[in-house]
């Protein structure tokens, strides 16, 4: 029994009353609705000529060659459909469930990131504090040094700078005032057009750490090769730039380091390493050895506390045995670093707001002061007596600098200006001012004092003869917070709040 039409086993068979021919009931009723006739003779025919038929069992209908006729080729596409919808469900299963198992791994591993950055931080926590402890303990900061509630209680028990100090600083100066009045530009020194050509040369990245960055100061040391750095992550660092590698890691700091210096007095018994000094806005100092012959690195000896806050800044005298410390409490110190003790420590009551930074007169009996209240004070170090004020600056003064012939002092403020003063007069000579919406935080003068630079948020060099701007770099990628010239002001070594150590200078060295 095969359909007219189709030439298949019906699965709904019905008979034609007319034509007696048997049909796939859904085939034959769209023909009649589509011709209205008999697709065999011709004839006119309505629904009502068709008759059910109704066998038993019910038509198996066969299976077709596949690929011979539209109706097989229909069959095979509808299952292969049917089959990739299935499979295709499947998948969409199996994906479901591969999500959730991904998911559930990642909360796992930041669940263990989460636990591992906490034991971490203790880690280092623990580190630090422990290197205090072990600061401490190798040498036990003297009573002088100590604060105490009593301010005047301080006072008495510090030595003071006594004739023995006055005597050494009075030496100092009368030779390096003799030397400097017949020195001349030293020979070799850079010319004022090839300062002019000054170009980024060299780019030292990604140092210090990431989760608190930025270098806040550095120093270069005598040779030129070793950099000592502070950044905002407590920690300062030695570079070595001939080796291009960071030597070592000075930890100890529980906050971030304010100020760097190098001694510029290589020890000849420990490979002519130099000994470095920290400052903090931890309220300390630390003295940086470089540890024994045959070991790498450099431990905190002297742990110097004689600030009830921030340390803001630090100076050297030219003596080599001497530090003064400025602070947040308003309060300066003079500090003996053979013995990391506290000689004197001088309060103003002019002084109510703190200090900004600090600098010795290159003769090293004066000492010049910024405050966070706009004003900058000449102090008598001897007698420690404020001897001179310049207050023309508005907002913190976050930079000062003395030229190397002692005749000039160089201040920045919060500002966008640098005024230069003259000591003979104590009057403001030449005022330079930058762009509107710059910053200027570092003020720094060359050896022979030919050229001053301004650093904030670009570089500027100026010419001391005429005050003319030489060059503007702005290859930084944020504010500048210190720099350095180089030996006969061949390149300029900065350092900014991009974790990033910079060197400009020409292309010919």
């Amino acid at each position: 029994m095969f359909c007219a039409l189709s030439g298949e086993p019906p699965q709904e068979p019905v008979v034609c009353k007319k034509s007696g021919q048997i049909f796939e009931k859904r085939l034959i009723e769209k023909y009649i609705s589509d011709y209205g006739k008999d697709p065999t003779n011709g004839e006119d025919i309505t629904e009502e000529d068709l008759l059910e038929i109704k066998a038993s069992p019910k038509t198996v209908k066969p299976r077709p060659a596949t690929l011979t006729s539209i109706p097989s080729l229909l069959a095979v596409f509808q299952n292969e459909w049917d089959s990739l919808m299935l499979e295709t469900f499947t998948l969409k299963q199996q994906y479901q469930q591969v999500r959730q198992e991904l998911s559930h791994a990642l909360y796992q591993h930041d669940a263990a990131c989460r636990v591992i950055a906490r034991l971490m931080k203790e880690r280092d926590a623990a580190r630090e504090a422990l290197t205090n402890v072990q600061a401490h303990i190798n040498v036990q900061p003297p009573p002088e040094s100590t604060v105490t509630e009593t301010p005047m209680e301080v006072e008495e028990e510090m030595k003071g700078i006594n004739e023995t100090v006055i005597e050494k600083l009075n030496e100092t100066s009368k030779t390096l005032s003799q030397g400097r009045k017949k020195r001349k530009a030293p020979p070799g020194l850079t010319s004022v057009d090839t300062v002019k050509t000054f170009t980024q040369m060299t780019v030292i990245g990604s140092l210090h750490s990431t989760s608190s960055p930025g270098i806040t100061c550095l120093d270069l040391d005598q040779t030129g090769e070793l950099v000592l750095t502070g950044g905002n992550d407590k920690k300062a660092l030695i570079y070595n730039r001939k080796e291009a590698k960071e030597v070592c890691s000075l930890k100890g700091h529980t906050k971030k380091i304010t100020d760097v210096l190098w001694l510029g007095k290589p020890e000849e018994n420990n490979n002519n390493q130099d000994i470095a000094f920290t400052s903090s806005a931890d309220k300390t100092i630390k003295i940086w050895k470089p540890n024994e012959t045959g070991k790498k690195g450099y431990k905190a000896v002297s742990n110097i506390i004689s600030h009830s806050s921030e340390v803001t800044g630090i100076a050297l005298h030219a003596t080599k045995q001497y530090l003064v410390s400025v602070s947040n409490d308003s309060t300066w110190a003079f500090h003996d670093i053979t013995t990391s003790q506290t000689l004197s420590k001088i309060e103003s009551k002019e002084v109510k707001t703190g200090y900004s930074t600090v600098e010795f007169h290159p003769d090293g009996l004066i000492l010049g002061t910024g405050t966070n209240d706009s004003v900058v004070r000449i102090w008598d170090v001897k007698s420690q007596q404020n001897v001179a004020s310049f207050d023309n600056h508005t907002g913190r003064i976050t930079s000062i600098a003395f030229s190397e012939n002692g005749y000039y002092l160089a201040t920045a403020s919060e500002e966008n200006l640098v005024k230069l003063w003259d000591l003979r007069k104590l009057s403001n000579f030449q005022t330079l001012v930058v762009d509107t919406d710059s910053k200027v935080n570092k003020v720094v003068w060359d050896f022979s004092g030919q050229y001053l630079a301004v650093g904030g948020t670009d570089v500027r060099i100026y010419h001391s003869k005429t005050w003319n701007e030489l060059v503007n770099i702005s290859e930084n990628m944020a504010e500048i917070t210190d720099m350095k010239f180089g030996e006969l002001a061949k390149y300029l070594l900065v350092g900014g709040l991009d974790r990033s150590l910079r060197i400009y200078g020409y292309h010919s060295q």
